[in-house]
């Protein structure tokens, strides 16, 4: 199998992670992929992603800082896009209009103009894939399993809880500017798109919300620890409809102290489903009259259940759960992603998580917002044809 030439666009923390999924997959399942050039507008962070390629792939791939010239002379059919949020749509728009196949790390867009945008430039032919790491994780492809079963019966309920944070920065500091779409379209877009997966599309919200913590601190790896000024909302309470006609709950709060829960929950009229966190390596939960189902038990309830053939080299057949370091789940989750992205290329197929899919959860994501600033239900429709958009105005002006 052809390896296919490709570049890695954004050589930041996150464009680092993604060259070790590359690697993964390619110790996982040789063959797939050939690094075959690094950008990034900052030379140094160029040059040092590019040395850890050399090291894990044997081979150092070309470094450019001009995103023009490394389509032009770098052969790259394909690039793996993990620049800063903002620049998502001009970046991802100047590589599909190269026709260059697109891998682009969530979120889609910070707006869902901005998306839009992207989608309208995209080629006939040209893949564009959207980078969800969180439902390769296979917790999650259990999940999935365990709904479309029908052990659970009909889906009539579903509740996303999140609590943590505490005052510190939640990973860098740019999760917390309102230009970059902070928390919600980061952190909370993983939830977005893991219900509509589970329970099916979300039609209406009706959310409030505030930021509670004003201030985190940030420790960098090197120097001194500072304060970084907060902009956005940390905290989300919502009542959600659904398509199907199930409703729901969704919480978020990344400003606890001294206090952290995760929960994810489906109820059906047969049973219950217990999610496990993401990348957490628990087994999900059945909960049913007639007994529990978990682990082993699970899976004998499910004999078709088996993840994808890349999906298997990294994490074997039927997994009911798994015990990793979380930089090694990390590597395996991009892998999977990837994998697909490539098969796309290759095979003439849908990805997965194609660009409309990512546009819509960042629809999602601001149905959510839109809610909070106007004190009234929103529908997901209305955000994505722009008929609601005050927050998404919020937000251009922020980077303004």
């Amino acid at each position: 199998m052809e390896r296919l030439p490709l570049m890695l666009v954004g050589c930041g923390l996150m464009g680092a992670r993604h060259l070790r999924g590359q690697a993964e997959l390619e110790r996982a399942c040789p063959g797939h992929l050939e690094l075959v050039a690094v950008v990034d507008a900052v030379a140094d962070h160029a040059a040092r992603v590019a040395a850890e390629a050399a090291e894990l792939f044997g081979r150092r791939p070309a470094v450019y800082t001009d995103l023009t010239q490394a389509i032009a002379q770098s052969g790259a059919v394909a690039a793996d896009l993990v620049t800063p949020n903002r620049t998502h749509d001009a970046v991802a728009v100047q590589l599909l209009q190269a026709g260059i196949h697109v891998h682009l790390e969530k979120p889609f867009a910070v707006t869902v103009a901005r998306g839009r945008r992207i989608l309208a430039a995209q080629p006939p032919g040209v893949v564009l894939a959207v980078a969800e790491n969180n439902r390769r994780d296979p917790g999650n492809r259990l999940c999935q399993a365990i709904v479309a079963s029908g052990l659970l019966g009909a889906v009539t309920f579903a509740q996303q809880l999140s609590f943590s944070g505490g005052a510190q920065v939640v990973g860098t500091p740019w999760r917390h500017r309102l230009a970059q779409g902070g928390l919600p379209l980061d952190v909370w877009l993983h939830h977005a798109y893991l219900l509509e997966l589970l329970a099916g599309p979300l039609a209406a919200v009706q959310a409030v919300g505030a930021l509670v913590q004003r201030e985190r601190l940030w420790k960098p790896p090197e120097g001194s620890s500072q304060t970084v000024v907060c902009e956005g909302l940390d905290t989300c309470t919502a009542a959600l409809q659904f398509a199907s006609g199930a409703t729901g709950a969704w919480v978020h709060h990344f400003a606890t102290a001294g206090y952290g829960r995760f929960e994810r929950l489906l109820v059906g009229t047969a049973g219950t489903l217990q999610a496990p966190a993401d990348r957490g390596g628990r087994s999900p939960v059945v909960l049913r009259p007639e007994g529990n189902l978990e682990g082993a038990a699970l899976l004998a309830a499910l004999p078709d259940y088996q993840l994808n053939p890349v999906e298997t080299a990294l994490w074997g057949a039927r997994p009911a759960g798994y015990q990793y370091e979380s930089a090694v789940t990390d590597r395996k989750l991009i892998a999977a992603e990837l994998a697909d992205f490539i098969a796309a290329i290759r095979d003439g197929c849908p990805p997965e998580v194609p660009g409309e899919l990512g546009l819509r959860s960042v629809a999602v994501i601001y149905a959510l917002l839109e809610s909070v600033a106007a004190g009234r239900a929103v529908t997901v429709d209305d955000v994505l044809a722009g008929r609601v958009d005050a927050v998404q105005r919020q937000v251009e002006a922020a980077g303004g």
